[in-house]
């Protein structure tokens, strides 16, 4: 959840700064994420294919995967979603006052409140994916299976994201 967070934040810094408005004033910036998005979407997809989850649950060893290696990816996929950024633009611009203080303050305030509500929607999602998630891991054949899948969604998304115009 944490890397979710992070990554809202930092789209409202670059919204607040001017930034993220590049995404929107400058096509082939919004492309440039696009595609980085769509480039690394593969690589997870890859990921989802060759993991040896399964087979790690199964007999109690611990993953190799650490929370820092978690955080960075979870980062890296809000930070390459420049979906994220067209909510920040959109949204938070309609409730900022310029005579109620600093524009970039109540932006902070604004993606605290999103991070708030967005930390009790998904981390019930989680909570409760995380318990389906252990259930259905333990039995190795649907656990391929899954994995099988998540890796297909996540090579169906590139294509969508590289073929498909933000514009």
């Amino acid at each position: 959840m944490a890397e979710i967070q992070v990554g809202t934040y930092c789209h409202t810094l670059a919204a607040a700064l001017g930034l993220s408005q590049l995404l929107i004033n400058i096509p082939d910036a919004c492309d440039a994420v696009r595609f980085a998005g769509a480039a690394y979407l593969p690589f997870i997809a890859w990921k989802a294919f060759t993991s040896s989850a399964p087979s790690k649950l199964t007999d109690g060893a611990p993953t190799s995967t650490t929370l820092l290696c978690i955080f960075r990816q979870g980062v890296a996929t809000n930070l390459l979603n420049p979906k994220i950024a067209l909510l920040v633009l959109a949204l938070f611009p309609q409730f900022i006052d310029p005579s109620k203080g600093s524009m970039v303050a109540q932006i902070l305030i604004f993606a605290t409140i999103l991070n708030f509500i967005g930390l009790l929607v998904n981390g019930s999602v989680s909570l409760l994916a995380s318990k389906i998630g252990i259930k259905l891991a333990a039995n190795v054949k649907i656990a391929k299976r899954l994995n099988q899948l998540l890796g297909a969604v996540f090579l169906g998304l590139p294509c969508r994201l590289a073929l498909v115009s933000e514009r």
